[in-house]
This record gives structure tokens, sequence and C-alpha cells, in this order.
């Protein structure tokens, strides 16, 4: 898994929006050094989310006292995590991702909250890997992940196996990089079988975006 951009799947360095530089500034995932190193760098940008976070938080259709069960794709180690388990008081993750040194990072940096989350190990890229996430869930959400496979193809399927995850009444929520058209992401949205997709916020480079099911 080493050396490859795609291998697990989460938070990535905000500038990298040009298709160019990051095909060839490979993360290596698998790199306690280097997965330590990257999430120092991460830490100088939390606060800049903070305002993201805060409103994917917010359309999350539940009461914040409500212990809901949410699914973090991408997790990495587990920045949004934290902030939707300070938000809802009651409620679970599970985080997804692809890298054993990212999951015990996220382990060290949440050991506050042991019992609220769990992590599965899963190459979001990888069909079929929504199999190995138990459960269906109220909320599933990603931040600053996705975007890492870069192919349009995969992205897609990637959709498509998040919208049998959530559970009637819940929603997908996708805080990531447009380096693929707003427009297409919601027209795959739809296509996955979510009735109602919408984004929330946008900017030149970042949206706020997803789904919801009745």
């Amino acid at each position: 898994m080493a050396n490859t951009p795609h291998s697990s799947g989460h938070h990535d360095h905000e500038h990298h929006g040009d298709h160019e530089h990051h095909a060839h500034d490979p993360h290596d995932w698998a790199s306690a050094d280097y997965v330590s190193n990257w999430a120092k760098e991460q830490d100088q940008k939390e606060a800049e989310r903070q305002d993201a976070f805060r409103l994917m938080a917010e359309t999350i259709p539940y009461d914040k006292k409500l212990p809901i069960k949410i699914l973090d794709v991408g997790a990495g180690y587990g920045a949004l995590t934290q902030f939707l388990l300070n938000h809802y008081s009651n409620a679970t993750v599970v985080c997804q991702d692809g890298s054993e040194e990212m999951m015990k990072l996220g382990c060290q940096r949440m050991a506050d909250i042991k019992g609220r989350f769990e992590y599965v190990l899963c190459d979001f890229s990888k069909a079929g890997w929504s199999a190995k996430v138990p459960g269906s869930f109220d909320a599933v959400v990603s931040s600053l992940a996705i975007h890492n496979v870069q192919n349009p193809s995969v992205v897609r399927s990637i959709y498509q196996e998040i919208f049998p995850l959530v559970k009637n009444g819940g929603c997908f929520l996708n805080y990531d990089l447009t380096m693929i058209p707003l427009e297409d992401h919601l027209e795959w949205l739809r296509g996955a079988g979510f009735p109602t997709v919408s984004f929330c916020w946008r900017d030149e480079k970042r949206a706020l975006f997803g789904g919801f099911r009745k």
C-alpha cells in the first residue's frame, strides 16, 4: 500500500487541487513517520475546517441529543469524528479508513472518547468495501477524502456503495475538494438512489454537498 495516493482514502492536503501536482506527490499511508508528520501539518488547518464541520453537523437531520449512528468514510485520524461526537453527545461513529497507521493515530488522539468509536480497515477505492462496514447508519459523512481516488467512475461507485448504508430518514454529507464538477457529484448521488440531493456550501475549490433518504 505504500506510496499509493489512493490506497487509504482520507484527508488530503487542501492545496492539492491540481491533478498534475497531486499525481506526483504520492502519500505513504503505511509509514508511521509519514502519517505522523502529515497529521501535524493537518492540525494547522483544522481551525479553518471548523465552520464546514459545524455546518455538516447542523445539516444532519437529527436532534443533537439522539443516540445516532454515524459512518465517517475516509476518517483518517478522526478530526471530523471528534467534532461530531462533541456535537452529538450520545452518538457513536464507525471510522472507515484504509491505513493501519492512521487508525493507530486516531485511537491515540481519541483515547478520551474510547467506546464511542470503532475503526474498520478497508480501501474505499476497491469495489465491495462497504460489505466490511457493520450495520446501517443515520448519517454517513466524509471530509476531504473521496477526491483522493481521482477516477470519476470510482467516485461514482463509492456513492453507490454508500447509499444502502444510509437508513431511511438519514443522509450522506461530503465536504471535499471539487476537482470533479459539483454537478457531476450530485448526478452520481441521484444515480446511486438518493431522492433528494443538494449542496449546502461551495467556494472555488471545495463544497459541502450530499443526498438525503426519505
